[in-house]
């Protein structure tokens, strides 16, 4: 029976049964077993499965086929997706148009590609197939991807189509980055149909539960524990122990700690928790610092402490709240910590990391950080910055508004001087024999107004 005409729950049974049929954990790949030596297939070889779509290779066949721009300038979107290092490139080079690309065949025509995952190698393929598309393939290490449009618009689940495209090619490391609300609840688990692959990062010793609003008056509101929600969860003691227990090829949800414990270890930066704050007129904080800032620490570390290397892809949602356009010079240097994100841009492409961000418009984030980020997306209700100048001295290859009246799951991808539009499908409705949930999912940290002062 289509989504579309199943009837609302009513019921916290059938609530219940919606919610385990939608968290059912795939439970056969390496990430799932915790050992990634294991001969199993990595979680993105499954993930296109589970949500009944082509792997990405496909997609860009069919582009191919009818023409369409995401096809004929790779720089505009296959550039940003497809993760190389000095080898990758090199082989792309020397393979240019020296192999027979087939979408119907699941084998690569060439053997020197069988060092490669299955998918990996036949969007490799793709692109060798037609010398043009292999001299688009220009970057070498980490990339970015800046959406900006109105709630709606589908930047949730663009992105979560970003984490299958990048872990089905790429075996990426994929980083839901998380904040919390002053209150300690957080209401954005946008990632959701994600859960059988998930991995939930909370820091240690803050109580947790998730509580589930029925959308129907006549279910009550009531909480499960978070393992049900998530294949598996982890807690961390500090930034050290997170990264010690980082998995290459897991997606994971990561709430950043608002004590943050070992963000100065790894950090020139300050750092203040709830038991540092002073009276008001004594030296020091009066309030501890936000919990956000704590991903600036975890940044840091992923650069440099040489601890996890493995390609990585952290998706900052509401980007804007991170990096603030209004970063102040106080004592807690949140100023200083963006303009430092802007410095280590290059080191972080060299050491593999990966970002994505996502805001209502390109001003809700620092000018900083924009003058490095390459590919932007434009979604449905923004239109394109055309005839501006963009930090970074960047500007828009398109010279009409494309976007303002795209329907969701459309957008234009651009980094000058080509621009495509993209689809993706609606992931919060698939699989389709899965229902949705009938309810609304947030986490409650229980402990978190005492560990940000609040309470």
């Amino acid at each position: 029976m289509s989504t579309h005409t199943r009837k609302q729950a009513t019921s916290q049974d059938e609530i219940r049964r919606q919610l385990a049929a939608i968290t059912d954990s795939h439970d056969t790949s390496c990430q799932a077993l915790g050992d990634v030596t294991k001969p199993n297939h990595n979680d993105g070889e499954e993930i296109h499965k589970y949500f009944e779509q082509p792997p990405l290779h496909k997609y860009l066949a069919q582009a191919a086929r009818s023409g369409a721009a995401v096809a004929r300038y790779p720089r505009a979107f296959v550039d940003m997706m497809l993760y190389t290092d000095g080898r990758d490139k090199d082989l792309i080079s020397e393979l240019a148009g020296d192999v027979e690309y087939d979408f119907r065949d699941p084998h690569p025509s060439h053997e020197a590609l069988e060092r490669y995952s299955p998918y990996r190698a036949k969007l490799i393929e793709w692109v060798c197939d037609d010398p043009r598309r292999a001299r688009e393939i220009r970057s070498v290490g980490g990339t970015d991807m800046f959406l900006h449009g109105e709630p709606g618009g589908g930047k949730s689940t663009l992105a979560l189509s970003t984490a299958w495209w990048r872990m089905e090619n790429n075996n990426e490391t994929f980083i839901w980055a998380e904040s919390v609300d002053e209150s300690g609840t957080n209401e954005r688990t946008e990632w959701l149909p994600f859960a059988p692959f998930a991995t939930i990062a909370i820091p240690e010793g803050l109580d947790t539960a998730v509580r589930i609003v029925p959308k129907a008056a006549t279910a009550a509101t009531f909480e499960v524990d978070i393992e049900t929600i998530a294949r598996d969860v982890i807690r961390y003691e500090s930034i050290n122990d997170l990264m010690a227990q980082l998995l290459p090829g897991q997606f994971y949800v990561v709430f950043p700690d608002p004590l943050h414990r070992g963000c100065e270890a790894v950090s020139k930066f300050n750092y203040f928790n709830y038991r540092q704050v002073t009276p008001r007129g004594e030296d020091g904080p009066n309030r501890p610092t936000d919990a956000d800032q704590w991903w600036f620490a975890f940044v840091a570390h992923r650069i440099s402490g040489d601890e996890f290397v493995h390609p990585t892809f952290i998706n900052l949602d509401e980007a804007g709240n991170l990096l603030d356009p209004d970063a102040s010079k106080d004592i807690h240097q949140h100023y200083q910590k963006v303009k430092w994100f802007r410095n280590k841009y290059a080191d972080a492409r060299k050491k593999g990391l990966s970002f994505g961000y996502q805001a209502h418009s390109l001003s809700e984030v620092h000018k900083f950080p924009r003058q490095k980020i390459r590919w932007r997306v434009t979604m449905p209700g923004n239109e394109p910055p055309i005839n501006r100048t963009l930090p970074g001295e960047r500007s828009c290859p398109m010279n009409t508004d494309l976007t303002s009246s795209l329907d969701p799951g459309h957008a234009y991808v651009w980094k000058s001087p080509h621009f495509a539009e993209i689809r993706w499908p609606d992931l919060k409705s698939k699989p389709k024999d899965n229902p949705r949930l009938d309810a609304e999912v947030s986490i409650d940290f229980r402990r978190w107004q005492e560990a940000t002062g609040g309470g």
